[in-house]
Formats: C-alpha cells, sequence, structure tokens
C-alpha cells in the first residue's frame, strides 16, 4: 500500500469518525425529547381512538344518531335526523 492510499484511508477514518461523533452528539442532546414524542404519541393514540370508537356501531357520521334499525339501501342508510347519507361501513367485498 502506498502512501497516497493511506492518506486516503485516514481522510476516510476521520470523516467516519466525525460522522459518528455528530450522531452520538445528536442522539445525546435529543434525549430529553423523549418524553414529549412518547407524550404526544399518547396523546393522538387517545384522540384518535375517542375519534374512532363509534365506526363500531351503525351511528350517523354526521350527528351521531343511532341507525341500527334504519334499512340501508344501496349507497348506505339515510339519518332520520340531519338527512345524511351514511355509507356503510365494513360490508365492502375485497
Amino acid at each position: 500500500m502506498n502512501w497516497f492510499h493511506k492518506i486516503r484511508l485516514r481522510a476516510l477514518a476521520v470523516l467516519a469518525a466525525g460522522i459518528l461523533a455528530s450522531f452520538a452528539l445528536i442522539s445525546w442532546f435529543a434525549l430529553p425529547v423523549l418524553p414529549v414524542v412518547g407524550a404526544a404519541f399518547i396523546t393522538v393514540a387517545a384522540v384518535v381512538h375517542s375519534m374512532t370508537s363509534k365506526l363500531g356501531q351503525p351511528t350517523c357520521l354526521h350527528c351521531g344518531t343511532d341507525l341500527a334499525g334504519e334499512p340501508t339501501g344501496v349507497y348506505g342508510a339515510v339519518c332520520p335526523k340531519c338527512g345524511f347519507i351514511n355509507e356503510r361501513l365494513g360490508d365492502h367485498n375485497a
């Protein structure tokens, strides 16, 4: 191995060490952010759960009226309270 290859190898080693040191430094300073990210994730999960919990029962997506006894047509059930046409969820054939 000649001296030029040694210099290139040393430059590559210094570059790799700098990148790894930068990554380690950024990761170390990002540790205090982890509880905030966890709290945000739990909040989003709770909001999505509360929004989609009504989708298990046949309810109007506009006003929330129970549509359990309503007849469904081609496009879904018509809400007797607000007149909104609710698409049937979960009945689609794959």
